[in-house]
């Protein structure tokens, strides 16, 4: 298996892990661990492949999956989705979902879903990280080339 194969089967392990375990530590160091990268190595080869920050990821998988179930699961309450989540608190989430969203969770609850403005906002965060799942990974380049 090639570098840029075995790197992407590596960090495809730590999505999974993340989509599977919102609870958990899903710290940097945690994280890296998973993947079998060092920490610093970790951090510049997922957002190289991904094109986000791990932070930036976590939270927006937090957040879709909280608006799926605030959605769809109507019989919990939204402290109880934002806990399930991995928010540490109501208030926490209660930010992040306005600030991603553009609208309060209870809106999104009772609206049955997101208005046009916020549905472009979506979808392009989605084709944004298809565009970036799809493109051909060069680690020589991409990781090289990668400054903070």
């Amino acid at each position: 298996m090639d570098k840029n194969k075995e790197y992407i089967s590596r960090i495809n392990i730590v999505i999974d892990y993340i989509s599977n375990n919102l609870t958990s530590d899903l710290s940097l160091s945690s994280l890296a661990e998973i993947g079998a990268f060092s920490k610093f190595h970790f951090h510049r080869i997922f957002y190289s492949i991904i094109g986000e920050t791990l932070n930036d990821f976590v939270k927006r998988i937090k957040l879709e999956k909280a608006a799926n179930l605030i959605l769809y699961n109507k019989d919990k309450s939204i402290t109880e989705i934002a806990y399930e989540c991995g928010f540490s608190s109501s208030a926490n989430f209660a930010r992040d979902f306005k600030q991603y969203f553009n609208v309060s969770a209870k809106e999104l609850r009772l609206n049955g879903y997101l208005n046009e403005s916020n549905n472009r906002k979506l979808k392009s965060n989605i084709w944004k990280l298809n565009s970036n799942n799809g493109k051909v990974f060069n680690i020589e380049y991409d990781y090289n080339d990668f400054t903070l």
